[in-house]
């Protein structure tokens, strides 16, 4: 796994659908809390720690020896991948697929509410979410979120086009306010902005080389 491999794993977008008139919309996100995470995709687990503050997010994570960095911004429309050892912070769009997965796009989506149970401490209602467009892509699964936005757990298939089968899950989690501080980048950052579209990403970001012999 290279050195964008947090990026990939970040890079699950929703695409929302019309919604149905007799689901029920998942809850806004106004808790503040931090948690453990653990993200499958495929089979292939990421493990992050999470700062959550109504919609601003950070998630830390460790990868091959390295730090990897999330900060996501809805209020701004943006989020940062960022790289702490080289200083490099990637900048992009809310809706660019490398971000992946937010609690504030999740909150758009409506379900069918399955019950209510427990988990990691919290009680939540379970809904099922069948949210597809007409060209086939979207999200078929089921959600697990507190009444104040707490997605405790989710899993289901990304469909359409690379569709992949996802489940996350939080846990350790602790409630109360989160310090600013971890929503804004770091002084000294130095933020590009690419079109992910170009398929170019930074060279902080990129798999190292191996070294062809003649």
């Amino acid at each position: 796994m290279g050195r964008i491999v947090t990026a990939v794993f970040f890079g699950l977008g929703l695409l929302l659908a019309s919604l149905p008139a007799h689901a029920d919309r998942l809850p806004a996100p106004m808790a503040a809390f931090s948690a453990s995470q653990t993200l499958s995709v495929d089979g292939t687990a990421l493990s992050a720690r999470l700062f959550h503050d109504k919609g601003l997010e950070r998630r830390e994570s460790r990868v091959d020896g390295l730090n990897n960095l999330l900060i996501i911004r809805p209020d701004r429309r943006e989020a940062l991948v960022i790289q702490p050892e080289s200083k490099v912070g990637m900048k992009l769009p809310l809706t660019d697929p490398e971000v992946g997965v937010v609690a504030t796009t999740l909150s758009l989506l409506s379900g069918t509410v399955e019950g209510t149970e427990t988990l990691a401490g919290e009680k939540v209602t379970r809904y099922r979410v069948q949210d597809i467009t007409p060209d086939g892509s979207g999200f078929d699964g089921r959600v697990w979120a507190t009444k104040d936005g707490i997605y405790v757990k989710l899993e289901g298939r990304m469909a359409g086009e690379g569709a992949v089968t996802i489940a996350m899950t939080l846990t350790d989690i602790r409630r109360g306010a989160q310090d600013p501080t971890l929503f804004e980048p770091p002084a000294d950052l130095s933020i590009m902005t690419l079109d992910p579209l170009q398929g170019r990403v930074p060279p902080a970001f990129q798999a190292e080389k191996e070294t062809k012999t003649p």
